[in-house]
């Protein structure tokens, strides 16, 4: 089929598939690849059939397809940039209230941990209290166990030097006898 002529049906044909192709952002190849199944033609001849006669003799509607496809992308760039910010204005919004919620605990922590350090204050302070409370208990404790061997101390003396567990032992006996023989018993 090599030097079949072309045709305007053809040329016609090849011309919508490049400038379609052009204008949506698809490769020039694959229009060519895809007119040429049509054309029954190589993609290589309608490559070179383009790009050597027919893109010349309308450098109007060729450049109008390169505009169309710069306005094409250019517009789509805006709707994702659109669309991201779109998304990206809750995930604001849910930082912003995760914020507030964080400074609210901090708050709330702040709080508790001065009421706790206020409380632990007042136990030190309880604490210290009775702590001198004790010292002085045992002091006191101390001095009257002290005493308490004093007067031991002295009721020995005074024994040792009274002989007083003679007395309590004749006056035990004394009542002895005197219960044995019935004496001071009320009949």
């Amino acid at each position: 089929m090599k030097g079949r002529r072309w045709t305007e049906e053809e040329d016609q044909l090849l011309r919508e598939f490049a400038l379609t192709a052009i204008e949506s952002g698809k490769t020039q190849i694959e229009a060519f690849e895809e007119v040429g199944r049509k054309l029954n033609r190589t993609p290589g001849a309608c490559g070179f059939r383009w790009n050597a006669v027919l893109r010349q003799q309308d450098l109007k509607a060729y450049a109008d397809a390169k505009k169309k496809r710069v306005y094409r992308q250019l517009k789509k760039k805006k709707g994702d940039q659109l669309e991201s910010l779109t998304q990206v204005i809750p995930l604001i919004k849910e930082l912003d209230r995760e914020g507030r919620r964080a400074k609210d605990e901090v708050k709330r922590l702040t709080k508790q941990l001065a009421d706790a350090e206020k409380a632990l204050r007042e136990l030190e302070s309880e604490n210290s209290k009775l702590k001198e409370e004790r010292k002085s208990y045992d002091w006191y404790e101390n001095e009257v166990k002290d005493k308490y061997q004093d007067l031991l101390r002295m009721l020995q003396s005074i024994r040792k030097q009274a002989e007083l567990p003679e007395l309590v032992i004749k006056n035990e006996e004394a009542q002895q006898v005197n219960a044995d023989s019935g004496i001071g018993e009320s009949s």
